[in-house]
């Protein structure tokens, strides 16, 4: 029973993937069908007349339609113009073309010929809006060998490194170059201080003070006569304190004066 199910649902996919390729190849004969031969062969013919201009311009010619391009502000064919002078000299002179191919895209029509130049072949290709009234791009597309995509590529990649490798290096002379910035900042400030006034007149120094005169030493009478005093003064307080009524028989030889001042 399970076998019979699993051979019953192995039928049906088998039918629904048949009616979906039936489907798509009905509708890819509807599009072929859509395509008036008179469309066909408009574009052809238009596609191969744009070939055969570009192709018969000398680089004189196509500076002129450049110019004339830019003058009208055609875009499309200013690009195309540049695209085909930058692979003209990849190409060579025109050899022959096949006739072109039609096809349909979301934005209308386009016109694909394979042509063969003398140094390598080339898809010409016309792309032109639903009604046919307006060109929407012109693309040439060289075919280059896979040696000559890699030496591009590798061109490329040098070219970028290096340009990369000299940016830094100039970085790093900039930056080494900011230690002289100081130096000549300061040079201009120097530059732009005022410059220092006359020196001022010597002024002469000051006289030297008058010494004053040592005062002259006292008298010797005055110094005895205070010496006596002192004399009398110190007998009178011995005598007091031995009880005697006056001072006579005592002597002083000599008078110290010593260095503590409170009385033992």
């Amino acid at each position: 029973m399970k076998q019979n199910i699993k051979r019953i649902w192995l039928a049906l996919c088998m039918a629904v993937c048949l009616f979906a390729l039936s489907a798509c190849s009905s509708a890819e004969a509807d599009t072929a069908e859509e395509m008036d031969p008179s469309l066909v062969m408009t574009l052809q013919q238009g596609t191969q007349q744009y070939l055969d201009l570009f192709a018969a311009m000398g680089d004189e010619d196509l500076d002129n339609a450049l110019a004339a391009s830019e003058k009208n502000k055609d875009t499309v064919m200013q690009s195309a113009l540049n695209s085909w002078k930058s692979v003209k000299g990849d190409l060579g002179a025109l050899v022959s073309s096949e006739a072109a191919e039609v096809e349909i895209v979301d934005d209308g029509y386009v016109a694909r010929i394979p042509a063969v130049f003398e140094k390598r072949n080339a898809d010409f290709s016309v792309i032109v809006d639903e009604d046919l009234a307006n060109i929407t791009s012109i693309t040439i597309s060289p075919e280059y060998t896979t040696g000559e995509k890699l030496s591009k590529a590798g061109m490329n990649t040098l070219m970028g490194m290096g340009v990369v490798f000299l940016v830094l290096i100039f970085i790093s002379w900039l930056i080494s170059m900011f230690k002289y910035i100081s130096v000549f900042e300061a040079k201009m400030k120097q530059k732009k201080a005022p410059a220092p006034s006359a020196a001022p007149a010597a002024v002469p120094a000051p006289a030297p003070a008058a010494v004053p005169a040592p005062a002259p030493a006292a008298a010797p009478a005055e110094e005895a006569c205070d010496d006596t005093e002192l004399v009398s003064v110190i007998a009178a307080a011995i005598a007091a304190s031995e009880g005697r009524e006056s001072a006579d028989g005592l002597i002083v030889r000599s008078i110290k004066r010593v260095p503590n001042r409170n009385w033992k």
